[in-house]
């Protein structure tokens, strides 16, 4: 029986993999992204509208809250970092690795929800001396840094899902070069269905957010928990595979 995190000959192709993780996981950032912009007024997902704050704050200090912006960058520097450390053995993807992230994943965003309304934490986050906003954006951006990390790590196609400079730009090269090299339509499609489920994450997280306040959070870790449990099923499934397939061989 080969290993768990070695690449799955049957089941489910390459492509569907790819397109059902952009699917969902875009949809949720978009959604995470669009609450974190209504109750802290900052993305915790677009790292590159953090560092220009950031940049703006040096200058005219009165403009951001420096610690928190800080908070965003560095805890999605970190969420990135160990999910790069959790999957750099595999190459699988899909998996019990994979389910591990997305679990730590649903796991921050609980302890964002719960930062954002749970008088009990506001008070011990106060007890500490630290500012509650910023480690409301640290556990929400750790988680989409997570996320990103995950998707940006997948063989063959690495996708963002939590920012789209570079997603619109490949869709904008691939248009360019379309005449020459033609278009892979499975790249367009995961590539296109990444950013439109994004936007409509976007949607569906201020219309929640503006009913739910912070405990909407729980919806897009609730997702996450799900399709951990879908890894591990995947998983399980792929371990038995070749169990099935010597059986068959077996002469009656």
């Amino acid at each position: 029986m080969p290993p768990p995190d070695t690449a799955r000959k049957g089941g489910p192709p390459r492509e569907g993999l790819l397109l059902g993780y952009s699917a969902v996981l875009a949809l949720s950032a978009g959604f995470v992204n669009a609450v974190a912009l209504l109750i802290l007024a900052l993305p915790v997902g677009n790292l590159t509208a953090i560092t220009t704050q950031l940049g703006m704050d040096t200058a005219h200090p009165w403009l951001y809250e420096s610690h928190v912006l800080v908070a965003i960058l560095l805890g999605f520097l970190a969420g990135a970092a160990v999910a790069g450390a959790v999957l750099a053995p595999t190459q699988a993807l899909a998996g019990p690795r994979h389910a591990v992230v997305l679990m730590a994943e649903a796991a921050l965003l609980v302890l964002a929800a719960a930062g954002v309304e749970e008088t009990p934490v506001k008070a011990q986050i106060a007890a500490l001396g630290i500012e509650q906003t910023a480690v409301q954006a640290l556990f929400a951006a750790a988680a989409l840094g997570l996320q990103n990390g995950m998707t940006s790590s997948f063989r063959g196609m690495a996708i963002r899902t939590t920012h789209f400079t570079g997603t619109v730009t490949d869709l904008g090269l691939m248009l360019g070069r379309s005449r020459q090299d033609g278009i892979q339509k499975w790249k367009a499609t995961i590539l296109v269905t990444t950013l439109l489920l994004f936007l409509g994450g976007g949607i569906a997280g201020i219309v929640f957010g503006a009913r739910l306040g912070g405990y909407s959070l729980l919806i897009p870790a609730a997702t996450c928990a799900a399709v951990a449990a879908a890894n591990v099923v995947h998983s399980r499934a792929r371990s038995g595979e070749p169990a099935a397939e010597a059986a068959e061989t077996v002469p009656a």
